[in-house]
């Protein structure tokens, strides 16, 4: 009886301690937008005046994956089940297209020659997963250029 008795307190404060050091752990960070095989998760993207001037983007594909803002002449390849960071002007504001492929894909377009600045949305439409919008609300981050030039 004795022994038994033990053994139930031993599970219980095993799972306390398993529960606590869950609790812990640190949060899971939230991506912009979700790379799979189908494309982007959303397909198009709001970021409010208060957010950096950068896309999170998580891959959970099982191949590489592109994103690519031809307006901007920006794109990113992000690896199979990796994380990626696509940097965007910091002035910018408005609504731009956003396409989502194979990295293959890209590269069989020609997507990833650096002397060829960017695919136009002509090349990219029929051959991306998935396409949307990517709208930047407007912002003051203009004010920082003029408040150095004082």
């Amino acid at each position: 009886m004795v022994q038994r008795i033990h053994i139930q307190w031993c599970a219980i404060l095993l799972l306390m301690i398993t529960v606590s050091l869950s609790a812990c752990a640190a949060p899971t960070p939230v991506a912009d937008l979700t790379l799979n095989t189908g494309g982007c998760m959303p397909s198009s993207i709001t970021l409010p005046p208060t957010h950096e001037p950068m896309l999170t983007i998580h891959n959970t594909a099982h191949e590489a994956m592109v994103v690519s803002i031809p307006v901007m002449d920006l794109w990113i390849e992000v690896a199979p089940r990796d994380s990626g960071v696509l940097e965007l002007p910091r002035y910018i504001m408005g609504t731009f297209d956003l396409f989502c492929l194979s990295a293959a894909d890209h590269r069989a377009l020609g997507g990833d020659n650096p002397f060829l600045c960017v695919l136009e949305p002509d090349e990219l439409r029929p051959v991306s997963r998935s396409s949307g919008k990517l709208i930047i609300e407007p912002h003051d981050r203009i004010r920082e250029v003029l408040e150095q030039g004082r």
